[in-house]
Order: C-alpha cells, then structure tokens, then sequence
C-alpha cells in the first residue's frame, strides 16, 4: 500500500475545532436562517460571473437548499456553437469563509496529488473565494459525464469509489489544514432539540437511540484514523465514463474527521438496495478496493457498525432539516426524501457488512 500517512486520532466528532494551538468547542446552530441567501437565479448567476471571465449562464439545471449552503448547477453557451459547458456554484453562510478557505486549500493539495477532483476556477482577482451578493462562494466546472443509475451501478463502479476515496484519503499526507466536523455530535443534538417535537413517538425513540449510541461511542475514545475527509460522495457529485471514474465535485461538507465516516457514507449511498439493505457484492467491491489503498485497522472495524448507523442518521436529520426550508419565488429547490436514509439507518442496526481484515492481495 506505499508510504501511508500518519493521521492522528483526535476526538473531533464531538464538534471541537482546532484554532491557534487552542481546541475550543465548535457549536453551529441548526436554526440558520435562510433569508440572509440571495437567490440563485439567472439574474444572480450573471451578475457573480462577471467576476470570472465566462460569458453569461444560459440555463439552471437544479438547485439545493441547505441550512447553511445552497448550490447551483447551470449552463453555459459556447459563442459560436451549440455546445455548452457545465459550472456548479457552492454558496455559503457569511460567516463561513473559513469553511471554504479549508474546503479550496484541501481541493488544491489534491489536484497537485493527482487525485481525480474538480478544482476550484479562479476569479479575475486569482482568488478561488467570490461573492454571490454578500456571501461567499466558489465555482467549479464540470465534466460532461452522468453518474450510473441503479439500473446500470455495477461492481466496477462501487471499486472506483473505494479506490478513489482511499487515495484521496492517503494523499492528504501533508495536508496540515483542520477544520472541526460541522456535523457532529454537537451539530446532531442541536437538530434533535428542533425535530424530536415534530416526529413521530417511533422516530423520536430511533433518533434518542442514535444520539445515545453516538455520544457511547465517542466516550470511549476509540483509536480511528483520522484526516480530512471530503464529507460526502452523493450520486450527483460523481461523474463516470464507462466505468471508469472521471472526476468528483462538492466537497460541501469537508472536514478533519475520523476517515471511516467517508467509507460509512459512501457504503450507505451506492451499496444500498431499494430496501435499505446492503447489497453484499457492491459492498464487499468498494471496501476491498479502498482497503488495498488504506488497509483498515482492527478498531475501524470493531466501530464498524456505529460509523454506518451515524453516517445514516446524519444524513436522515439533515434532509429533514432542509425539507423545512421554504422555497424560494422562482427558484424551486431539489428536494432530498428524508425517509431513504431512515429506512438505511433502521437496516444497518439490523445487519452490515464488516470491513476486510488482513493484508490487502
């Protein structure tokens, strides 16, 4: 497997940021309000991109709400010919520069790595930060390539996930760059005091297991590798030609974290079945491929089941969270079924698939 880096186990998950020699505790409230975002609309999109040097958008394919991002996928036109290039925009809170100086700094130390990512488009300043009205943003440009369907996901696909994150993870050797997991536990019993009074008796009992779980889990101090993660690997940031994985974009939620909740994440959304369930050949593919990179440690797999269940959870919350956001007037957002991942979360507590030990063929 090479010269793997040495990440360091740090208690980060509990929501502890790390600024100038000082771990203080990262609280981001689940109550952000959506007002402070402009509109993501073709007005907006021209008026951001006369900081670029890009003619102007043609047409916004889809949109994403978030509490504390939205997201913008569009055309634009070639001058000349009928073809068009895709962009996608990340908009961020105001007071998040922080979070997207890491997320560019992070996407930079990758691509000088090799590693298959989008990068950042520079400004007119040289700048990768712009502003979208008064927050800050940033700007990737797309490949032309679609991810596989669930008809089409094979075990080739599912390999070049696990190959690609196990690289990305072990190319981050000398990335010196932290930033406190936005989405942990402080994050979650935040979003839980918003929610449990509008679930069900059945939900809210599930979603007080899960914290309890968590909250066990991170007491016990476990000895899990950790390093930056790029936060998730949903079906719309990867982009395929055949089987072969061509690129990857978001890095919405990138943070220093324990690694396995990369693997969780990305197990959770390409290795599940239309029950929730694991399917055991996509699953066995996109872990023995990551382990050949990263060999997994006999504590990742011994904290294996709680990963994947906190991984679901997270994701359960949030897209409850962002169904409360109300659209706004000429810019309907995508909406995300909170129920997909209730349904995984429910299923990784009654059965998973347990990580590759030994020595990597």
């Amino acid at each position: 497997s090479g010269d793997l880096p040495q990440f360091v186990s740090i208690k980060l998950t509990r929501g502890y940021s790390f600024r100038k020699g000082v771990w203080s505790i990262k609280r981001e409230s689940s109550e952000t309000s959506m007002a402070s975002f402009p509109v993501l609309d073709l007005k907006g999109l021209k008026a951001f991109l006369s900081q670029y040097q890009l003619d102007e958008p043609c047409h916004i394919d889809s949109s994403y709400r978030a509490r504390a991002h939205s997201t913008c996928r569009f055309h634009i036109s070639n001058p000349g010919t009928a073809a068009t290039q895709a962009y996608l925009l990340l908009v961020v809170e105001p007071n998040a520069v922080d979070h997207l100086t890491f997320i560019c700094s992070l996407i930079e130390h990758l691509v000088n790595q090799d590693t298959s990512v989008t990068p950042c488009l520079k400004n007119q300043q040289d700048e990768y930060i712009s502003l979208f009205g008064h927050c800050p943003a940033i700007l990737f440009h797309l490949p032309r390539n679609l991810p596989p369907t669930n008809q089409n996901l094979t075990t080739s696909h599912c390999g070049e996930i696990g190959t690609f994150l196990g690289k990305m993870h072990t190319n981050s050797k000398g990335f010196n760059k932290t930033y406190g997991n936005p989405r942990s536990l402080v994050w979650l019993n935040l979003a839980a005091d918003e929610l449990l009074p509008q679930l069900s008796t059945g939900d809210a009992c599930l979603l007080r297991e899960q914290l309890d779980r968590f909250k066990s889990t991170i007491d016990s101090n476990p000895n899990l590798p950790s390093g930056p993660l790029i936060g998730s690997l949903f079906r719309d940031q990867l982009f395929f030609q055949g089987d072969h994985l061509e690129a990857v974009t978001g890095f919405y939620f990138s943070c220093t974290d324990w690694l396995l909740l990369d693997v969780a994440q990305a197990v959770n959304e390409w290795c599940s079945n239309e029950q929730g369930e694991l399917d055991k050949h996509l699953t066995k593919s996109l872990l023995s491929a990551y382990h050949a990179v990263r060999p997994f440690t006999p504590c990742e797999n011994q904290y294996w089941q709680d990963i994947l269940c906190f991984s679901a959870t997270r994701f359960w919350i949030s897209r409850l969270l962002s169904s409360l956001i109300p659209d706004q007037a000429g810019c309907p957002s995508i909406q995300q079924d909170p129920q997909e991942y209730k349904v995984r979360l429910r299923r990784r507590i009654t059965g998973y698939h347990p990580l590759p030990v030994g020595n990597p063929d």
